[in-house]
């Protein structure tokens, strides 16, 4: 395995266990990652995967010489890094964020991107694979809310979100489901248990056309402590854990935070 391309073809493999979703974070195509897959069987005389109900899974062979190649390129990556970090030398930045957010902001993000780099900029809604592409380092950084999640990711918590109703509370109550907040959940409930709910949807902009017959509950956030109801929501950047140092993750970080401060709710 003398190629460095082969190499972080395996250790993709072994990350996300799938060669679609390693060509996603090696950002090459599925036959690739299948080419030089087999070619890694080949030269080492071991299947090095068994395809499984759920998914790739690596052989023991595999996993034995897993940390002495994890080891061997993070010392490559550090020796033909940069002195200091520069934006424009990056190939790509992927963003997941919150529906609310990424609609209110997410202009002024690129705006701020753009105006250090020419990067790829690829910045899409929050979805349920978002927390997996986090730790597999497909995705950069998430904007979504506080909570349980994974110790593989850290949440740097920004802050606390009030609601309000808004619309014609005298017709039917919509519910506005965001991935990941409230599938399960009914914060209205909380409020005033006798809401019942017949018109459910995850479009932010069909909610708002249906404020003049219906009403909803709007989310924003309580920097002034000024609270219409607490629904304990607070707004978080979500990294994976052993990223969160690197100077990729930092610039990135310290351009978000002022943008997601303008954030007046929905």
């Amino acid at each position: 395995m003398n190629d460095l391309n082969a190499l972080h073809v395996f250790l993709a493999l072994m990350q996300t266990h799938s060669t679609t979703r390693a060509a996603q974070k090696l950002g090459r195509s599925q036959s690739y990652v299948s080419k030089v897959l087999a070619q890694l069987r080949e030269d080492l005389d071991d299947p090095l995967f068994v395809r499984t109900a759920e998914g790739l899974s690596p052989t023991s062979y595999a996993m034995s010489i897993e940390p002495r190649l994890r080891t061997a390129l993070d010392q490559v990556t550090i020796a033909l890094e940069p002195e200091e970090f520069d934006p424009k030398l990056l190939d790509k930045i992927t963003l997941h964020i919150i529906e609310p957010y990424l609609i209110t902001i997410g202009k002024d993000i690129i705006d701020a991107i753009r105006k250090e780099t020419d990067v790829v900029i690829d910045i899409r809604q929050w979805s349920p694979l978002s927390e997996t592409m986090i730790q597999e380092e497909i995705v950069d950084i998430g904007i979504h809310i506080l909570n349980n999640k994974p110790q593989t990711l850290h949440q740097k918590p920004l802050f606390k979100g009030r609601a309000h109703f808004e619309g014609n509370t005298d017709g039917e109550y919509v519910k506005y489901i965001i991935s990941g907040v409230n599938e399960f959940e009914n914060r209205y409930e909380m409020i005033d248990p006798s809401i019942e709910t017949k018109i459910y949807t995850d479009n932010h902009i069909l909610t708002t056309q249906l404020m003049d017959t219906c009403y909803t509950l709007r989310y924003a956030p309580d920097k002034d402590q000024q609270t219409d109801y607490d629904i304990d929501l607070t707004v978080a950047i979500i990294t994976k854990a052993s990223r969160r140092q690197s100077e990729k993750i930092q610039w990135l970080t310290k351009l978000l935070v002022p943008l997601i401060e303008t954030f007046e709710g929905y």
